[in-house]
């Protein structure tokens, strides 16, 4: 029996397996998305809500990028930590766009302590989801229980609400390249640089994000 021929799915699974597991549920929908011929936008969409750019859910999706791309997968995000860095960094580069195309994802950070309370989760298109443990405990070191839901629509449903509910009440996040660009390319204010985590700029439109660039 394949790992996803059951239509529910909870599993206790050690913190080394999770992307692993998570990175064959982005293939499984992305193979799937492949084969329909005129995808709508809902097909089309992935919401995460995610501790972190380093958790595993979130690694997992962003290895699986170029193929996203080439399917014209669009991302709604939720972190509660913009941090590490060099993660962020590639979320916040795909948020820019390229000239000439819409951006490939939004990015919210929620920034209320309460959020911390929720469970990581994502929604890939609308029969598929996954959810994991509270975004407050590290899932890149602790084992955890996780649920995958295949061909559920009533659970693809609700995890697409609580997405919402999540996303109106978090900040957006705009890269330093889009802030500039809105001002004419005018530097950054130094006021505006947050003590918070490195290459993180608050209370302009939410919170801006540096970039490599």
């Amino acid at each position: 029996m394949s790992f996803f021929d059951n239509a529910r799915q909870s599993k206790f699974v050690k913190h080394e397996e999770k992307q692993e597991n998570v990175s064959r549920f982005v293939g499984y929908f992305l193979d799937r998305l492949g084969v329909l011929e005129s995808p709508t936008l809902e097909q089309r969409t992935v919401t995460l809500v995610a501790r972190s750019p380093a958790s595993p859910v979130t690694r997992s999706m962003l290895g699986a990028i170029g193929e996203c791309g080439a399917l014209s997968v669009r991302f709604q995000l939720v972190f509660c930590q913009l941090e590490p860095a060099e993660l962020i960094a590639d979320w916040t580069d795909l948020c820019a766009g390229q000239a000439g195309s819409a951006p490939m994802a939004e990015l919210r950070w929620a920034r209320h302590p309460g959020l911390s309370d929720a469970h990581e989760q994502m929604v890939l298109g609308l029969g598929l989801s996954w959810h994991g443990d509270s975004m407050r405990r590290d899932p890149e070191t602790r084992d955890a229980f996780e649920t995958f839901e295949c061909f559920n629509t009533e659970a693809a449903r609700r995890g697409t609400l609580a997405f919402k509910a999540i996303w109106r009440i978090s900040e957006v996040v705009a890269t330093a390249r889009q802030f500039n660009r809105a001002r004419q390319d005018q530097p950054l204010p130094h006021d505006v640089l947050g003590p918070h985590a490195p290459g993180t700029i608050l209370n302009v439109a939410g919170a801006i994000v540096s970039t490599r660039h």
